[in-house]
């Protein structure tokens, strides 16, 4: 099948009657009714406006901080079986890096509580 390029239509004048829709060609399919409008979907963009790392950075830093303490207090005491290294530094997480998660979190929440009370 070819395809050859259409002729462009005359301008329409004002008061001249609409030319009635051509026939469907046999070899087209007749389109099919449109279903019904779906609600358009939003979109909610947030917008940070300082440049302060959030709370998870800090508390993500300070567990990595424990984990990293904990392997180096391991390299120090001598153990060199990759088990007693991740032991040191599971419990260097569990007992230093959390607690310092949770300083950053009570300050955090200090932070955010004094900026709720200025006067904007």
């Amino acid at each position: 099948m070819t395809s050859q390029p259409t002729p462009d239509p005359a301008p329409e004048r004002p008061g001249d009657p609409t030319p009635a829709p051509a026939p469907a060609q046999p070899d087209e399919k007749a389109p099919e009714p449109a279903a019904p409008a779906r609600e358009p979907e939003t979109t909610a963009v947030y917008v940070r406006r300082r440049r302060v790392p959030t709370l998870a950075f800090w508390v993500t830093l300070a567990i990595l901080v424990g984990l990293v303490a904990g392997a180096i207090t391991a390299f120090v005491t001598g153990v060199g079986d990759v088990g007693g290294i991740l032991y040191f530094a599971v419990t260097g997480g569990v007992f230093v890096g959390l607690p310092l998660a949770l300083i950053a979190a009570i300050v955090d929440a200090v932070a955010h509580r004094s900026e709720r009370r200025r006067p904007r």
